[in-house]
């Protein structure tokens, strides 16, 4: 599975991910339902967030490589 959970500090609801070199990540800050998530936007495509009555749905990954 593509996306990963991160730990929530609840004293102050705050989240800490550090930059990986040569990866464009995605955080998923869920203020409704009270999580945080990471994952990586594919290289060449869409990665697409879908949401529903104002919460976080489902991910959708789209990706196409160049030749």
């Amino acid at each position: 599975m593509r996306l990963r959970e991160l730990k929530i500090d609840m004293q102050d609801l705050s989240v800490t991910k550090k930059m990986e070199q040569g990866k464009v990540l995605i955080v998923i800050l869920d203020g409704v339902q009270g999580k945080a998530k990471v994952t990586e936007a594919v290289e060449h495509g869409f990665t697409i967030i879908e949401t529903a009555k104002g919460k976080v749905a489902k991910i959708k990954y789209d990706d196409g490589e160049l030749f």
